[in-house]
């Protein structure tokens, strides 16, 4: 085959396609059916899959909030627990009868070693 009718063929092949006679010129006008299936299913497959991205994007932020959350809860109940047993330890001085209390002020450093 020369170039010039490999070319010409590539543009009657164009022109078909334009025109919409590709499947009759390759004697594939049986199978139409058989190919507007494949399409179907490939088109749902593509769909399915973007469903399965965008539900597992939203599975990783609910997961990354829920750790944020956690990590809060743990702060909370490590300030109630640090309040709890301040004022445990507050009670109990004043039954025991000692006037120490919660300091007022932050500590000081009164000499450097």
């Amino acid at each position: 085959m020369r170039a010039g009718d490999i070319w010409q063929a590539i543009k009657n092949s164009i022109k078909a396609l334009r025109n919409g006679e590709f499947l009759l010129r390759v004697r594939a006008d049986k199978l139409y059916l058989h190919i507007m299936y494949l399409f179907l299913l490939m088109w749902l497959s593509i769909m399915l899959s973007l469903q399965v991205d965008k539900t597992l994007t939203k599975a990783g932020e609910n997961k990354a909030t829920i750790e944020q959350m956690r990590i809060h809860h743990a702060e909370k109940e490590a300030a109630l627990v640090k309040v709890r047993s301040a004022s445990a330890t507050q009670l109990r001085l004043s039954r025991m009868g000692s006037e120490a209390s919660m300091p007022t002020e932050p500590a000081t450093i009164l000499k450097n070693h």
